[in-house]
């Protein structure tokens, strides 16, 4: 495994659910993925500020900030949105509105499912498996994962 880019800025900022089971393990892969390409990327999971259920108000601030100023300076926002996080679907929002392109990442999505329209017509690229992050990572200009298919 590639050693981990750390940047100042780093280009993508990684939104996604890390708390019920599997959601870590996803967010994982995507991390190990940028790892092996050399990307540098924010990630709340590793990167963030721990947050407990009875956090003070300043220790909520202090996370919505620090997450917010990475957004804002992300050149792409990559999602995870299998299992529709609040918090995710906000970010996502949030860098569609600041027109910071989103690659919406949704193993979950099968041939056959139908699939947000609001995320579809927001996306650049709507990734269904590692193997498509990584072609859509390596290139991101391609314009081979738009999405296509059924919507809801």
């Amino acid at each position: 495994m590639a050693t981990r880019v750390h940047a100042t800025h780093p280009q993508v900022y990684l939104a996604g659910p890390w708390f019920t089971a599997g959601e870590p393990e996803r967010l994982a892969a995507l991390e190990n993925l940028m790892n092996e390409l050399g990307i540098s990327y924010y990630s709340p999971r590793l990167d963030g500020i721990d947050l407990t259920p009875d956090a003070t108000d300043a220790d909520r601030q202090a996370v919505f900030d620090d997450n917010t100023a990475h957004l804002k300076a992300a050149k792409l926002v990559l999602a995870v949105v299998d299992d529709n996080d609040t918090g995710t679907i906000w970010e996502t929002g949030m860098a569609y509105g600041r027109e910071i392109p989103i690659a919406y990442y949704a193993e979950t999505l099968k041939d056959g499912q139908t699939f947000n329209v609001m995320l579809a017509n927001s996306a650049v690229a709507v990734l269904q498996d590692l193997a498509q992050a990584r072609a859509y990572l390596t290139d991101p200009t391609s314009g081979d994962f738009t999405y296509h298919g059924a919507i809801r």
